[in-house]
C-alpha cells in the first residue's frame, strides 16, 4: 500500500539485483526475470493512472481507497503473484539446495570448481609448485623473481602451456644452436619469446642468414641480444640500411659491427644518433675517423653520452693527446674514467707521463689503460733503455712500491686514522676472524674505528702527523681470517661427501 507524505508517494523499493528463485514444486532453480520484469512494468504504468486519479480525487474529497485496491489488483493481474512478490523481497526466507541432492550431467559440468593454483599472490614462487611450465623454467635457470617485477609477465607464463606452448620454442632456440647455459638467461631478459609465433621466429632467422651472417653467428647474435626475434623483419632490415648509410660502411663492416654488438639492432635509436652528434661536432673526428672508431669499439655507439664526453675531455684536454693517437687506439674510450686519471696522476707523480711516441719513455694508451696495476708497474720501465740491464729489476720494484704507496695514500682511510684490515666489510668469516683476535689488538681496531666515525660525522681528517703510513700498516687479521676460510671450507668438503 502507498502511503503520503507531504505530497510524495512512498511505495516499495525495487531490488536491482538479478534474483533466483526456488519453487518447492519444481525443486530447481530458475529466473523469473521475464516475470519480475512484467511486474515491475505494470507498476510503473499502472502508478502514473493512480497518481492521476489521486489528483482528481484530492479535488472531489473522495476517498482513493477503491483506486489503490484496483491497482493492487492490477498489479497481481498483469505480474506476480502475491506468494512470488513476497518471495522475491524476502531472500532469507528462500530454501536452500541440499548438499546431498542429485544433480544432472548438465548441471554438473557447469560447475565452478575452485582452482588448484592460489587465486591471489604478489610473487611467482606460490604458484610454482602447481604450475609445469614454472618449475620446468626454474630448472632451465630462469630468474623468476626478475619477471615478477614486470606487469602482466607472471600471468602470460601462468597462462602458457609447457607441451605446446614453450616446448616448441625451446626446441626451436636449441636448433638454431643457442647453448643450454643460454637459455635461462634470454627467457630471463625476454619472456615474450615464447608467445612468438614459429613462423614468424623462422622467417627471421632466415633473414639473418640471407644477409651472409653465419649459422653460428646468428645463435651468438641471438643469446647476446634476447629481443632481436621479436622484431619484425622489416625492422631489422631497416636498422642494418641505417647503420650502413649513416656511418658510410661497406656491407661486410656493417655485417661485422651488428655481430660484434648485436643489441644495435633492438636498441633505441636516439642515443645512437646523439653519439654521432657529439664525436663528429663536440669532439671534433672527422668521418673517416669515426668510421674506424666504431669498426674497433662498436660500443662507442651505445655508451653513456656524459661518460664518453668526459673521458675524451680528460685524455685530450688533459693528458694533451691528439685525436691521431686516440683513433690509433680507439679503446681508450672504453676504458674507465678513474683508471685512466689515476694511472696518469701516477705517471705524474713520477714524472713519467709520456705519451708521445717520437719522444723517449713513451706510454702507449694500450697499457695504460689494459694492464693489471702489477703488469702496468712492470711493462714500465723507469730507467732509459741505455742503461745497464742489471738495474731494470731494482728499477721496477722501486716503481711498484711507489705505486702502491701512491695508492695507498689516495685510498684516503690513512688519513682518519685506519688501516687497511680495518676497512674489509665484516661479513661472517670477517665476524669470525676478529672474535679471535687479542684483546689488546682488538681493543686497537675498536679505537681506530670509533675514532674514524667521529671524524668522519665531523667531516674532517687528523694531522698529516698521526696519518697512518705506508710502512706502519700491519696486516693484523689477514692470518685469523685465512684461518676461518680454511676450516669452512675444510667442513664444506666433508658435508659433501
Amino acid at each position: 500500500m502507498h502511503t503520503r507524505l507531504n505530497g510524495f508517494c512512498l511505495r516499495p523499493a525495487v531490488p536491482k539485483m538479478r534474483l533466483f528463485i526456488v519453487f518447492e514444486d519444481s525443486g530447481r532453480t530458475r529466473n523469473p526475470s521475464h516475470r519480475w520484469t512484467s511486474g515491475v512494468q505494470s507498476f510503473c504504468e499502472f502508478h502514473g493512472k493512480v497518481q492521476l486519479h489521486q489528483e482528481t480525487q484530492r479535488d472531489t474529497n473522495e476517498s482513493p481507497v477503491t483506486s489503490l485496491v484496483t491497482y493492487q489488483n492490477q498489479l497481481r493481474d498483469g505480474g506476480m503473484s502475491s506468494n512470488e512478490w513476497e518471495t522475491a523481497l524476502d531472500q532469507d526466507a528462500r530454501p536452500e539446495n541440499s548438499a546431498l541432492e542429485e544433480i544432472s550431467d548438465e548441471e554438473a559440468v557447469q560447475l565452478d570448481l575452485p582452482a588448484t593454483l592460489p587465486p591471489v599472490s604478489i610473487t611467482l614462487r606460490d604458484y610454482v609448485d602447481g604450475s609445469e611450465t614454472l618449475r620446468n623454467l626454474v630448472e632451465l635457470g630462469v630468474e623468476l623473481w626478475k619477471l615478477e617485477r614486470r606487469p602482466n609477465v607472471g600471468t602470460m607464463l601462468l597462462k602458457l602451456d609447457f607441451q605446446t606452448d614453450v616446448a616448441p620454442r625451446l626446441m626451436f632456440l636449441k636448433q638454431l644452436g643457442v647453448e643450454d647455459s643460454r637459455l635461462g638467461y634470454m627467457i630471463s631478459h625476454n619472456p615474450f619469446v615464447l608467445t612468438e609465433s614459429l613462423d614468424n621466429l623462422q622467417a627471421r632467422v632466415e633473414y639473418l642468414k640471407s644477409q651472409k651472417f653465419s649459422a653460428e653467428t646468428v645463435a651468438s647474435m641471438v643469446s647476446r641480444a634476447p629481443y632481436l626475434l621479436n622484431f619484425s623483419v622489416k625492422r631489422i632490415d631497416n636498422r642494418l640500411g641505417f647503420f650502413q648509410q649513416q656511418l658510410g660502411l661497406s656491407a661486410n663492416k656493417t655485417r661485422d659491427v651488428v655481430a660484434r654488438l648485436p643489441r644495435l639492432l633492438c636498441g633505441s635509436l636516439e642515443p645512437i644518433k646523439e653519439n654521432l652528434k657529439v664525436c663528429k661536432l663536440e669532439m671534433g673526428f672527422r668521418e673517416n675517423e669515426l668510421q674506424h672508431i666504431v669498426t674497433v669499439i662498436p660500443k662507442v655507439l651505445t655508451a653513456n653520452k656524459r661518460k664518453l664526453t668526459q673521458i675524451f675531455d680528460y685524455i685530450h684536454n688533459t693528458m694533451n693527446i691528439s685525436h691521431h693517437l686516440i683513433v690509433k687506439f680507439p679503446q681508450v674510450l672504453n676504458a674507465k674514467y678513474l683508471r685512466i686519471k689515476e694511472r696518469h696522476m701516477f705517471l705524474q707523480y713520477l714524472e713519467m707521463a709520456q705519451y708521445d711516441p717520437a719522444k723517449p719513455n713513451y706510454i702507449s694508451l694500450e697499457k695504460l689503460v689494459t694492464l693489471p696495476d702489477e703488469a702496468f708497474c712492470i711493462e714500465n720501465p723507469t730507467v732509459p733503455q741505455n742503461n745497464m740491464a742489471s738495474r731494470a729489476p731494482a728499477a721496477t720494484n722501486r716503481l711498484l712500491v711507489g705505486f702502491r704507496k701512491w695508492y695507498y695514500n689516495a685510498a684516503g682511510f690513512n688519513k682518519i686514522g685506519l688501516m687497511r684490515d680495518d676497512t674489509i666489510i665484516e661479513d661472517t668469516d670477517v665476524k669470525e676472524a676478529v672474535r679471535r683476535l687479542p684483546e689488546n689488538v682488538f681493543n686497537d681496531r675498536m679505537f681506530r674505528l670509533k675514532r674514524a666515525i667521529d671524524l668522519s660525522m665531523k667531516q674532517s681528517i687528523l694531522p698529516k702527523g698521526q696519518w697512518t703510513k705506508y710502512e706502519e700498516d700491519v696486516r693484523y687479521l689477514e692470518p685469523y681470517l685465512k684461518e676461518v676460510i680454511r676450516e669452512r671450507k675444510e667442513v664444506e668438503e666433508w658435508s659433501k661427501k
